[in-house]
């Protein structure tokens, strides 16, 4: 979609069947049941499942072959009991996706690199999986091409890229670097979020941002790329029905929408210093037909939300705003 108005087909691109690459990706919380507990995504409707593999996975599928499990994920009541209920219910979750992996492993890697692809509950999982496998292996470390990490607080001395969550598995700061991860979670500019009231970010660390438009940029300098706003290359919007209140339902109501050079981010620190985050500006003039598409300021979700579980901010589209920047770091590493 165009600042002009109009709008135009996005080209269709060619799978990458025959990558070096796989994607293991995880979806996020898309069991809305107020009953908690890990239904059996066989005997469920699948639908909610396959729209956020579309809106959250497809597009890394021109870059590598996406692998995509089914996992028993804990169901959204799970997320207001207190923290210890609510990890019991996550670790069926998380010995799902690393049964999955395993067997991807032994089954289907054939020596690729890997692409660890998750947000939210999907993120949740996939920090279980990066500790109990990846941070004591060497040589998976070694086939590590890229971790997205997107919608979950991941800690690390402040300032610092190794240690807190992950013992030996680093944050990436570096232009192509890869055996790294990036984690984010997304507010509109002029937010001032806590620290996480589930998985609080200790003193002396810093919840992880990495900024996927400002990372592989060699003209930047190293605080640049901590710190810097750029523009986002690629926001892929999902239709408005799947959206839960955050895309204008009048702007598009049935396709995915992306915009260019629409939104900019920042990683930028909150008051509390523990609590550094992706700042998401709308870069639209008020005369562009786009101005608006995405409801920035709190909606009755946010505001649900906050009672419940704190504040989430833009959780909802933490995938879709770097989407495209997301896509290219992964093109970038390719070997």
């Amino acid at each position: 979609m165009f600042a002009n108005g109009s709008s135009a087909p996005v080209p269709p691109q060619t799978p990458a069947t025959s990558s070096s690459v796989d994607c293991f990706y995880v979806y996020p919380s898309v069991s809305l049941s107020l009953i908690p507990g890990n239904p059996d995504p066989y005997h469920t409707d699948t639908s909610a499942i396959e729209a956020a593999a579309a809106a959250q996975a497809a597009s890394f599928g021109s870059q590598c072959r996406v692998f995509a499990p089914q996992y028993r994920q804990a169901t959204i009541a799970a997320y207001i009991l207190p923290e210890f209920v609510r990890q019991m219910y996550i670790q069926v979750a998380a010995s799902d996706v690393l049964a999955a992996f395993d067997y991807y492993l032994a089954n289907y890697n054939q020596g690729r690199k890997i692409v660890l692809i998750g947000h939210s509950q999907g993120s949740e999982t996939l920090i279980k999986l990066l500790q109990s496998r990846f941070d004591t292996s060497p040589e998976l470390r070694g086939k590590l091409l890229l971790g997205i990490l997107a919608g979950i607080p991941v800690n690390v001395p402040t300032g610092q890229k190794v240690g807190g969550t992950f013992s030996a598995v680093p944050v990436c700061t570096l232009p192509g670097e890869t055996g790294c991860f990036i984690a984010f979670g997304s507010y509109a500019e002029g937010a001032n979020p806590g620290t996480d009231t589930r998985i609080p970010t200790p003193a002396g660390q810093e919840r992880v941002c990495v900024n996927p438009a400002t990372l592989d940029d060699p003209t930047l300098s190293a605080d640049a790329r901590r710190n810097g706003r750029a523009l986002l290359q690629g926001t892929l919007l999902m239709p408005a029905a799947n959206s839960s209140g955050f895309v204008r339902s009048d702007a598009q109501t049935v396709s995915f929408t992306r915009l260019s050079g629409a939104f900019s981010g920042a990683c930028v620190t909150a008051t509390d210093p523990r609590m550094r985050f992706f700042s998401i500006r709308e870069e639209m003039t008020a005369s562009d037909p786009r101005h608006g598409i995405v409801k920035l300021t709190p909606n009755l979700l946010d505001q649900v939300g906050q009672l419940l579980i704190g504040d989430v901010g833009l959780h909802i589209l933490d995938m879709q705003f770097p989407m495209q920047d997301m896509v290219s770091l992964v093109a970038a590493r390719r070997p």
